[in-house]
């Protein structure tokens, strides 16, 4: 846990998701640079996953199928991706009419009846009555002095001609339907100009009611010239199916909320908001100047915005509720409406004058027309990641190569940033799973309407949504249940199947995204099952007073529910004496008495069946669709919707007080994000993965000598004489070469220290006092003024603390750095300990060598007294003539040749003694090496592992490898710095001219800063830098294979040597022992006077030669096992965790 928390990627995410969280809590999204900040962070995060996914995560080039589904995959994401992106950068800009309409308005109503005359076109195709008429009235009550209503049919019923007759509204049909919505337009126009020929229209679906200000608000707008056509939002007064059917009426907002509210003020601000087909109000001139309302699109109304664009005109979008409309009923409806809105869309764009073809359009209008294009491009992801576990499960083929750690460190960032953001930026009206399933459920359409418009994109009828049916029953769409519990089912299996086996990381990765899946998919198949809506007309939620009267008497009580056809009361004791279906009267505001009959007594309350007649039923529907629908939800509530959704699922949960659910629930899933954004968010860093060293290991040593499991021998178990152990343990603590490196070593250390502390806030305090005649304040409006005469002597004092210096290291240039430094610091931890194990090599070998030239010296002595002993009997001979001056000559040269041979090795042993005295650190006693006759064994023998276990024994290899590492990571800063580096300071304090009100209320400031810096031409300097920097990785690994092979070589090289001296000192041995024995009898002989006293010096001398080469393989061989020692790693001190994580990185590095 404490390695995740120092990571840099868990500080970095967890930074960001606190700015974020922060920002969901206390920023506002109607403030410029808190939309940009936060969009900034969010864009940041997703092009972090997108070069990590794009370097890490790419499908590899040889699985066939599966490296074409992971393509697919990818490139649909790319394309979603690329859509949120520009949706953030979207969003950034908002527009805001509401002055411009209150001016407009009061404008207007200043003017009286001298005001532009409005023609209301009002377009229908086989509606029914009981939705036209609330649609006509309405139009009727439009509180403007100049009005002149239109019903555009395009089915020429005879029956709608004479109702629009009665009510005295103008009616005009056509012969045929030719060019669907767009060719009815175009007929009114045509019709209106030659009877009214207002200068403005307002269109109308014919299930939307307009409210009584429409046109005095949205018309001001036109003073300005540029503006052709007014558009404002679409409301509904009846849930949506998914809405409905997952019982979220009250807690979800329909899923074109954010389409209205955020996005089109968003477009708005670029000049490219775009009419949506009804409650809009259009020049005449502009619109019959553009040739009348478009018809190469089943979707007139974009492409009408973008026709008037072409002609210079501008869409101005009025973001306020001045209409109430019917939305689609039905699931089906609903996703064969975003079907065609989809065609449409790749229609207009597909058009030769269209937007993306067509001249005479801005840059922003082509992007935000491209932007709107990726919406629908972008579904066919949603269903690739439904489809993904099965294909998984089933087919063995992998979407996403990645293990789930590296998705939770690299994927789930985004993601929760993502939903975070969008919840923020869309106040309220986006939530995870809801929104994703209004995506989900028409996804499989729109990407059918994606390929077949690729093969016919025109030519197709124009379908109308039906609205107002008979949905009194429950329906089951059984095609689209099958899709979904299939998709259900058939992960669940695979699922279980995986888990009651070994799971690979593939199959770990799949059962998560087969949990998220199937919620998505349970989701999904319950807004696929259309709910009984059993009320006829709609009913709104009235709470006001009113008053009754029957045969039992009059009283007051107070509306629940209103509708055209009916109301329900709050029960009363009046109420409970009339019995059902008797005759009574209620009064309704601004209707006046309404004939009743009482339908029911309900828990709920008393049910009222309206029995009016036509005049007072007309001014019901003109009440009723006048009052804001407050049942449908216009803002999100996450607990109240994650309940419904549960409960629609068959969940029942206990009923507890509503003020506690609210502050429960409402802030689940912010809270969950924080949980998550702290546990397994993650970062992306530039630093590529090691390659392996280009070094082949041998399975066996040249001798076959190996034990598998050897271990490394500490110093004090390989030397076994007391004398030298003391020796070691002095120089290990006074050598002064060693010091040298442990002071080093420190050093390293410490500048690592220093380096990681960047990664970390500088959190600093200053403060001064001041005094004089110039004084730095704070104004009113907590502006720091400097330097400004006060005409007085006086006191300023001031502090400031916080974050004074920290660098976001989004892109991990300061995680390279200090990787760099940590690894540097590790090489030269490893060289210290190389140089403590070749320390007590040296001291081994200078003891052993010393232990021999004494040995040597010894003999020497020994060579000389038999020299000296013998010249003297060769001097008694001659005085008595009993041999030759030239034989007395010759004995004397071997005595003087002998004392020779006594003062090279006396040499030799004072030259130990000094070179120990070096090694040691202090001087060494004279009799040092003589406690133990030799040859007597000073060091153990070495177990001699695989040729493998070099790579994790020998610290001088792990140095190597650590410099690798560090030039690795070297690499890793190099290209960081071509990314931009971030800034963050944050600082709070107070300023005053009394220190006792420093930090009073008045005076407290506070600032946060967050800087970019990315250098735009730098004349080579960065590419210069990176490659050097790949150089010096290049040499490291280059320096780090030849150590390895050098390894290798000195080990087999002890090896082999060991098991030549063995038998060398064997018949060594031998020979020495045959030449005593000759040299025995010539001395006998001479004494006996068989043989003159050369033919003995001979021998002895021969036999002394021998005797030295002896000593000499001896000393070899204990050297040679030193060397093994050395060779094979020795038994350096390090903490055996540190030693393996380090000794399985080197390996992984050459494997």
């Amino acid at each position: 846990m404490s390695e995740l928390i120092d990571s840099p990627e868990f500080r970095i995410n967890l930074i960001v998701v606190g700015l974020a969280l922060m920002m969901i809590f206390h920023a506002r999204a109607d403030r410029l640079w808190h939309r940009a900040l936060f969009g900034f962070l969010t864009a940041l995060v997703l092009v972090r996953y997108v070069v990590w996914r794009l370097a890490e995560t790419l499908p590899p080039a040889d699985l066939g199928f599966g490296t074409l589904v992971g393509w697919v995959f990818l490139v649909f994401e790319m394309v979603s991706i690329l859509y949120t992106l520009m949706s953030i950068q979207m969003l950034t800009g908002r527009r805001d009419n509401h002055g411009l309409a209150d001016r407009g308005e009061a404008s207007l109503r200043a003017r009286g009846a001298d005001v532009p005359a409005v023609d209301v076109f009002i377009c229908t195709y086989n509606e029914e009555l009981g939705v036209l008429e609330k649609t006509i009235l309405a139009a009727q009550a439009i509180d403007y002095p100049r009005l002149a209503v239109w019903v555009l049919d395009d089915t020429r019923r005879d029956w709608l001609r004479d109702y629009c007759a009665r009510k005295g509204v103008h009616y005009a049909r056509r012969a045929d339907n030719a060019h669907a919505k767009a060719g009815n337009l175009n007929n009114g126009l045509r019709q209106s100009a030659a009877a009214t020929d207002a200068p403005y229209i307002l269109v109308l679906d014919a299930d939307f009611t307009p409210h009584r200000n429409i046109v005095y608000r949205m018309l001001g707008l036109f003073e300005d010239p540029k503006v052709g056509l007014v558009q404002t939002p679409q409301f509904y007064y009846n849930a949506d199916p998914i809405q409905h059917n997952l019982r979220a009426t009250d807690s979800w907002v329909d899923e074109q909320r954010v389409f209205f509210d955020v996005l089109q003020p968003a477009k708005d601000a670029a000049d490219v908001a775009f009419c949506v087909g009804t409650s809009f109000i259009v020049r005449r001139d502009a619109i019959t100047t553009a040739g009348g309302f478009p018809t190469g699109s089943v979707c007139e109304d974009i492409y009408t915005t973008y026709t008037l664009m072409r002609f210079g005109w501008v869409t101005r979008w009025l973001n306020e509720r001045l209409s109430n409309g019917l939305s689609a009923d039905s699931i089906v409806d609903y996703i064969n409406q975003r079907s065609r809105w989809c065609l449409g869309t790749i229609q207009v764009a597909l058009l030769r004058d269209g937007p993306l073809r067509g001249k005479g359009y801005r840059l922003a209008a082509r992007l935000h027309y491209v932007h709107g294009l990726l919406h629908w491009l972008s579904k066919p992801f949603i269903l690739l990641i439904l489809a993904a576990p099965a294909l998984y499960w089933y087919a063995g083929v992998s979407a996403f190569h990645a293990t789930p750690r590296a998705f939770a460190l690299y994927g789930l960032p985004p993601l929760v940033m993502f939903w975070g953001y969008t919840y923020w930026i869309s106040q309220r009206r986006c939530l995870p799973v809801f929104t994703e399933v209004t995506q989900i459920v028409a996804a499989m359409a729109v990407t059918r309407t994606i390929v077949t418009s690729l093969v016919r994109p025109f030519g197709r009828p124009f379908k109308v949504t039906a609205k107002g049916q008979d949905r009194s029953k429950t329906v089951v769409h059984w095609n689209l249940v099958a899709v979904f519990g299939g998709l259900i089912v058939a992960m669940e299996m695979g699922a279980l199947d995986a888990i009651g086996g070994t799971m690979s990381t593939g199959d770990v990765l799949n059962v998560i995204w087969n949990l998220v899946a199937t919620v998505y998919c349970l989701a999904a198949l319950i807004a696929c099952i259309d709910r009984p809506r059993p009320d006829h007309d709609e009913r709104f939620p009235c709470d006001a007073p009113t008053t009754l009267r029957s045969a039992a008497g009059v009283g007051a009580t107070h509306f629940i529910e209103i509708a055209v056809d009916g109301a329900l009361l709050r029960d009363s004791a009046l109420l409970r004496r009339i019995p059902v279906g008797q005759p009574l009267d209620v009064h309704v505001a601004q209707v006046g008495w309404v004939p009743a009959l009482l339908a029911d007594h309900t828990p709920a309350g008393a049910e009222l069946s309206f029995a009016c007649d036509e005049t007072v039923h007309d001014r019901l529907v003109r009440h009723v669709f006048s009052l804001p629908p407050s049942h449908v939800a216009t803002q999100v509530r996450p607990g109240r919707a994650a309940m419904a959704f549960l409960g629609s699922a068959g969940w029942r949960w206990p009923r507890v007080p509503a003020a506690w659910l609210r502050s429960v629930a409402a802030p689940a899933p912010l809270l969950l994000a924080l949980v998550l954004g702290v546990l397994v968010l993650g970062g992306c860093s530039l630093t590529p993965a090691l390659k392996p060293a280009d070094v082949e290991l041998p399975t066996q040593w040249p001798t076959g000598a190996a034990v598998g499991d050897a271990a490394p021998m500490a110093w004090q178990a390989f030397v076994r004489d007391d004398e030298l152990r003391g020796l070691v343990a002095t120089a290990l603590a006074q050598n002064r070469d060693l010091r040298a490196y442990a002071a080093k070593a420190r050093e390293a250390r410490a500048v690592y220290a220093g380096t990681r502390s960047s990664l970390f806030p500088e959190i600093g305090i200053a403060g001064y006092a001041q005094r004089g005649d110039m004084a730095t304040s704070l104004s009113s409006t907590g502006v720091v003024t400097s330097n400004q005469a006060i005409g007085r002597v006086g006191n300023t004092y001031a502090v400031q603390a916080g974050v004074t210096a920290y660098e976001l290291d989004f892109f991990g240039h300061v995680d390279a750095g200090v990787k760099q430094a940590g690894s540097q610091a590790q090489a030269i931890d490893r060289d210290y300990a190389a140089a403590r194990m070749n320390l007590v090599g040296e001291v081994t070998n200078a003891y052993l060598t010393l232990r021999a030239d004494r040995a040597l010296l010894a003999l020497a002595e020994a060579d000389l007294k038999s020299q000296s002993d013998s010249t003297d009997i060769m001097k008694r001979a001659r005085s008595v003539g009993g041999t030759s001056d030239l034989d007395l000559l010759r004995s004397q040269s071997l005595v003087q040749r002998a004392k020779v041979q006594r003062e090279e090795f006396g040499m030799r042993v004072g030259q130990d003694l000094q070179w120990l005295t070096v090694l040691v650190g202090q001087p060494v006693a004279a009799t040092t090496g003589t406690q133990r006759p030799w040859p007597d064994r000073s060091v153990a023998e070495v177990p001699v592992g695989l040729p493998a276990s070099l790579l994790q024994r020998r610290p001088d290899l792990l140095a190597a490898y650590a410099r690798v590492e560090a030039a690795n990571s070297g690499v890793g800063a190099a290209k960081a710095a071509f990314y931009p580096t971030f800034s963050l300071t944050a600082v709070a304090g107070g300023l005053s001219s009394e220190f006792s009100n420093l930090l009073g209320s008045g005076n407290r400031s506070w600032a946060t800063v967050l800087g970019v810096s990315l250098p735009i031409l730098d004349w080579g300097r960065r590419s210069a830098n990176l490659t050097a920097n790949e150089e010096r990785l290049a040499a490291a690994m280059s320096a780090y294979e030849y150590a390895v092979q050098q390894a290798l070589r000195e080990t087999a090289n002890a090896l082999i040597a060991d098991s030549h001296l063995g038998p060398q000192l064997e018949a060594q041995q031998g020979r020495v022992q045959a030449l005593e024995k000759v040299a025995a009898i010539s001395r006998t002989r001479f004494r006996n006077g068989l043989e003159d006293y050369f033919a003995g010096a001979d021998a002895q001398r021969e036999l002394y030669l021998e005797q030295r080469q002896w000593i000499e393989l001896q000393l070899k061989q204990a050297v040679n096992l030193v060397n093994l020692y050395k060779a094979l790693g020795g038994g350096w001190d390090e903490a055996p965790q540190a030693q393996a994580a380090a000794a399985a990185a080197a390996s992984s590095a050459v494997h």
